[in-house]
């Protein structure tokens, strides 16, 4: 799945992991039903164009390809709540998303019974997706920090997919202001040594992260924005994120101070 709008399918598809996780720690039937009334409530608001139901399900196909490469989660469940709760909370201007996500998080899941330790491990994992920083001693969270950005190595189209569905979220801002956010967090994830902190995601997204990236950066300076009908346009070879980077030269995303709208569009490139 994309993460972009996928309602339908991917509610089943949701509904069916949200039950698997409430086995884990043997949440009772009342408690899920109020969980997960809140989970689909606000990943299917109508702003949600990326953030929803159908990018969990996208997290969730990297954990199982982690799996399946032979990563052994610690904690499953607490992967699993800080995946259902990561995003709930999402407002495009806001810089508080994950913190307010992590307090709801405890809010909903502690009186449900699921144990505080597990509870707590999920919060940091969902703060650590903020900026996607790695959790010393927490191989787990690296699993769910990578499945976040996961999308950024999918084949093209549905990176273009994922790059229209972010703009639409973004709709209060002008097109200077969007680009001018967007080029720096294309460039801070791009000056990154490496984007990935699994070997998994080392090994399946890294390089088509950066791929994608630079088509979309060559895009923005060229005055457009990614989607299907530039992809074609878009030069094939994949150029080297420090080049990229470089090429912004003086009119680059750290050339002059951008206003707080523009601001506000740093840390959400997922």
């Amino acid at each position: 799945m994309s993460g972009v709008k996928e309602a339908e399918p991917a509610e089943a598809a949701c509904r069916q992991r949200f039950l698997r996780t409430c086995e884990l720690c043997g949440v009772s039937d009342s408690h899920r039903h109020t969980i997960w009334e809140a989970i689909v409530s606000h990943y299917s608001a109508s702003n949600r164009h990326y953030h929803n139901l159908a990018h969990l399900m996208c997290m969730f196909d990297f954990i199982k390809r982690a799996s399946k490469a032979g990563v052994t989660l610690v904690d499953p469940a607490a992967v699993d709540w800080a995946v259902w709760f990561h995003d709930i909370i999402y407002h495009p201007s806001s810089k508080s998303n994950e913190a307010d996500s992590a307090e709801l998080a405890g809010k909903l899941l502690l009186p449900a019974g699921v144990p505080a330790e597990t509870v707590q491990k999920a919060q940091r994992i969902i703060l650590a997706t903020a900026d996607h920083h790695h959790l010393a001693g927490d191989a787990d969270g690296d699993v769910v920090v990578d499945a976040d950005l996961s999308i950024l190595g999918a084949p093209l189209q549905r990176y273009a997919d994922y790059a229209v569905a972010v703009r639409k979220e973004y709709g209060h801002l002008s097109d200077a202001e969007f680009t001018q956010g967007r080029a720096r967090v294309l460039k801070g994830l791009l000056d990154r040594e490496q984007l990935f902190l699994t070997d998994v995601g080392k090994s399946t997204c890294e390089a088509a992260a950066r791929a994608n990236m630079g088509h979309e950066w060559r895009l923005v300076f060229g005055g457009s924005q990614l989607s299907a009908s530039t992809i074609d346009e878009a030069d094939t070879e994949c150029t080297e994120g420090e080049d990229v980077a470089a090429s912004a030269g003086s009119t680059g995303p750290d050339s002059g101070g951008a206003g707080s709208s523009s601001d506000a569009v740093q840390g959400q490139c997922r």
